[in-house]
């Protein structure tokens, strides 16, 4: 589907924390996530912990967040993507897209490589849309070290 034509994606700055607040409790009500802890985010413009975020008409439609990482064996950098989430409401409209392109962007100005994520390979419309971005399957494996019981849904 088209991208709206108000809708802005951009790099998250600290000030932005009640946004990214917003999108993070939907997404922690809708798989059944608990927060821990409630920490303030290292979100800063100059990274490491990068958060792009999506709005539409003025109000947070979703984020993901990405990890400035580098590859000792390779000597290269890439950004990691661990959160990719878009709101409800705002699904379906290119918003996802918008901000997959937006942390393109980001790793281009960081001379990264490549955009890496992981992605839970049941969910299907996750795989969709990052596959529409131009995402490729590498590898079918995902192991964790647990470092401490995990309350709520699953999660890496």
């Amino acid at each position: 589907m088209e991208s709206q034509p108000n809708l802005v994606t951009r790099l998250a700055v600290a000030a932005d924390g009640a946004r990214i607040g917003r999108v993070l409790d939907a997404l922690r009500a809708e798989f059944g996530y608990t927060a821990q802890a409630t920490v303030p985010l290292p979100v800063d413009a100059n990274g490491p912990l990068y958060v792009v975020l999506a709005e539409l008409d003025d109000e947070p439609a979703g984020l993901i967040a990405a990890e400035h990482c580098y590859s000792l064996v390779r000597g290269t950098s890439f950004l990691l993507l661990s959160d990719i989430y878009v709101l409800d409401g705002y699904r379906r409209r290119g918003v996802a897209a918008r901000m997959i392109h937006e942390v393109a962007a980001l790793g281009r100005r960081l001379g990264c490589q490549r955009v890496s994520l992981i992605l839970d390979h049941i969910n299907n419309a996750a795989l969709a849309t990052v596959s529409r971005a131009g995402f490729t399957k590498l590898h079918d494996i995902l192991l964790q070290l647990p470092l401490r019981e995990e309350r709520g849904a699953d999660d890496l």
